[in-house]
């Protein structure tokens, strides 16, 4: 799977603050990309610069394979309009227009990254590494910070550090990189067709149900599950062995 790295003016100052050095890793080289994963990561990325958009892609679109990292930058001086490039030799170029929704002013104060025992338990964040690793290597509670993030939902970050430890990556990783499942070797938390317990907030009570997963999950994915009382497909979040809370919106 290759990454996603944002480039422009605005995103060197963020990551001049934050260490934003994002890795998403779409496919593998072998794998189609199609126009959901895309709008997808450009979503993510836009979410950790404080916006909110709704890109313009055929989410069904099929495009070929990318070896290089693909490069998410504005276009004309702004966000509206991004272009998605891979660099491979059989490479693409697309614009997207990102309808962006609503945006945010980021102030990014010197210190903010923090160690996990300095970070308020309230505070949003991500799980970010605190040096490079090689491929193969076993991430320990000493590899990792957790840093501020703007208040957006992001996709497939870690926020736990005990979602990371005890992992292996299957690539090397570079300092300030914000981890993801995908950086690591497969550890199924939930397996396709296992009973899961569904968690739902409403209020400030916890209701609990049975579902059945229709897919594998790592910890922090996004998993449908059909809930076995209601025979409805909910999607929700993994957020330990066999347990599935529910995004509310």
């Amino acid at each position: 799977m290759k990454s996603i790295f944002l480039v422009g003016k605005a995103v060197s100052i963020f990551g001049l603050y934050a260490g934003l050095c994002l890795a998403s890793n779409l496919a593998m080289s072998s794998q189609t990309l199609s126009g959901a994963m895309i709008k997808a990561e450009i979503q993510s990325s836009l979410a950790l610069l404080g916006i909110v958009a709704d890109p313009a892609i055929n989410q069904d679109r099929q495009f070929l394979p990318c070896a290089a990292d693909l490069t998410v930058e504005p276009m004309f001086g702004g966000y509206k309009t991004v272009r998605v490039s891979c660099s491979d030799k059989n490479g693409f170029s697309i614009a997207v227009r990102t309808q962006i929704q609503s945006q945010s002013s980021i102030s990014i104060p010197d210190g903010d990254v923090k160690t996990a025992s300095q970070l308020s338990n309230n505070s949003a964040k991500i799980v970010k590494l605190s040096r490079s690793l090689q491929r193969g290597e076993v991430i320990t509670l000493d590899d990792l910070v957790l840093v501020s993030r703007p208040d957006h939902r992001l996709v497939g970050y870690f926020e736990e550090l005990d979602h990371v430890i005890g992992r292996k990556t299957n690539r090397p990783l570079s300092v300030n990189q914000a981890l993801r499942n995908r950086h690591l070797e497969m550890d199924w938390a939930v397996e396709k067709d296992q009973t899961v317990t569904i968690e739902t907030q409403i209020g400030g009570v916890t209701v609990a149900s049975s579902g059945l997963a229709l897919d594998n999950a790592q910890m922090g994915d996004l998993l449908k599950v059909l809930n076995q009382s209601s025979k409805v497909i909910v999607e929700g979040r993994v957020v330990s062995e066999k347990k599935v809370k529910i995004i509310t919106k």
